[in-house]
């Protein structure tokens, strides 16, 4: 095998390799993005420990609260940058990402949302879910701040929405001996 062919095989196997590079960072973002792992181990924020789930067997009434200009364009726990005109949400131990219904118990709206940041960390412990400000306007609460609300995880949207992250989807079900969040 003379030089030449050792030169050309060489820059096929730098092509394919940048080729494959350039495939596995296709998304609908501007550009690639890594998982940020951090984003499934256990965290504290001002002393509260706080435990990602690894299921999507979620349902739980609280207050939803709404964050934008301060964060918009920042980046999210999954490494993409936040959105305050998406319809986006962010959850303490959900996992990232997921797909949830969040109805307004005060006016009966719902709105199904991808939930792709960490949050609240309000000091007062009724927040249970922080909305981007459309999702907010949607659901009739902008004005106001917070509303009481519904959130409902879809494990079958959220698995798929995993997939579309390039993640492995977790179990629609907690499986025995799972420690529950």
């Amino acid at each position: 095998m003379g030089i030449e062919n050792r030169i050309e095989t060489v820059f096929r196997y730098a092509y394919l390799a940048f080729s494959l590079l350039l495939i596995g960072c296709a998304s609908d973002e501007p550009s690639c993005k890594y998982w940020h792992a951090g984003s499934e181990r256990p965290y504290y924020i001002n002393g509260v420990r706080y435990v990602p789930q690894v299921h999507y067997q979620y349902s739980a009434i609280g207050v939803a609260s709404w964050y934008g200009p301060h964060f918009h364009d920042k980046p999210t726990a999954t490494g993409r940058r936040f959105d305050q005109y998406a319809l986006t949400a962010a959850h303490r131990t959900l996992p990232l990402p997921c797909i949830v219904i969040v109805e307004n118990l005060e006016n009966g709206r719902k709105l199904k949302l991808l939930v792709n940041d960490r949050g609240p960390y309000a000091r007062t412990d009724r927040r249970i879910i922080d909305l981007s400000r459309k999702a907010a306007e949607q659901l009739g609460f902008r004005r106001k701040g917070c509303a009481r609300v519904r959130v409902t995880c879809l494990a079958k949207e959220s698995q798929l929405a995993a997939l579309r992250y390039g993640r492995r989807p977790y179990p629609s079900r907690p499986s025995k001996g799972m420690v529950y969040n």
